[in-house]
């Protein structure tokens, strides 16, 4: 059995490492629970950071950027746009700019990628992005790309012969939206983190595991539609996000229960960089 009540604190989800006197240009991914960054040479090493609310980018964040010089910030957000805000000034009091990038509908690179999502400018740049650095990362594979935050996100990426396919996707609520939702419509409830058990008997328990196999139920749909599409690659499944990092039992029973998954916590900041490469 997999507890909740293991959730990762805020120390060990988000990491700070030393700082540079000097950084030129930097990638930047904007949630609506967090910010992570990267500077462009090293992705495999970001900083992240939990907003201080829904409208204002964590103090912390502030003090160590305004340690930092910019030339150029390329970013991507989902977040509210006083968010969005804070940062352009922020970096513009540091004499930097920032380049906001959006999904396209077509990516022609080191690898091709085509939206086909109804409105490509609608698509949620944080789901383009990490799209784009999945089909690096895994070239040759269909994927089914799953981020884990406020929502969860599943999209379904084909490969066909020499180029990828974003067919699109499904929005959910996140585990932590679920639990919240439950909590303030049952009250009666009394939610609290159990354990995901086979045959759960008692609520706690029967929460839990009815939040995480909703969240691995709908992956697996998504899997099997996929499969279905795709003629001549193989299907593998991707994870990513903060959830994936920060609930335990999400993580290992989306291991046990998703054959040929893989988790890659960087992919938007991946994406970003084949973008910005992709410009110069």
């Amino acid at each position: 059995a997999y507890s909740l009540a293991g959730r990762k604190s805020n120390k060990s989800i988000l990491y700070r490492r030393g700082f540079a006197k000097t950084m030129t240009n930097i990638l930047v991914d904007i949630g609506n629970s967090a910010l992570k960054w990267s500077s462009l040479g090293n992705m495999e090493k970001p900083r992240a950071y939990l907003h201080d609310s829904k409208s204002q980018l964590s103090s912390v964040l502030v003090s160590d950027l305004v340690k930092l010089s910019f030339e150029e910030a390329w970013a991507c957000s989902v977040a509210q746009k006083s968010l969005t805000t804070q940062f352009e000034e922020l970096v513009g009091r540091k004499g930097g700019k920032v380049h906001w990038l959006r999904a396209g509908d077509r990516f022609e690179g080191p690898l091709t990628m085509i939206n086909e999502y109804d409105s490509p400018s609608r698509l949620g740049a944080d789901r383009w992005f990490a799209a784009l650095g999945a089909a690096s990362q895994y070239y040759g594979n269909s994927i089914v790309l799953v981020q884990f935050g406020t929502a969860t996100t599943v999209d379904e990426i084909n490969f066909e012969r020499d180029r990828y396919v974003f067919l699109g996707g499904r929005i959910a609520p996140g585990i932590d939206v679920m639990f919240k939702s439950l909590k303030e419509r049952i009250p009666a409830l009394n939610v609290s983190s159990g354990d995901l058990v086979d045959f759960p008997r008692n609520t706690e328990d029967a929460v839990t595991t009815g939040i995480i196999e909703c969240q691995i139920g709908l992956i697996k749909n998504a899997v099997e539609k996929l499969k279905k599409k795709s003629d001549h690659a193989p299907v593998i499944v991707v994870l990513t996000g903060g959830g994936i990092e920060s609930y335990e039992a999400l993580h290992r029973c989306a291991v046990d229960h998703l054959p040929r998954a893989h988790i890659n916590t960087n992919l938007v900041l991946k994406g970003l960089a084949l973008e910005v490469q992709n410009k110069r």
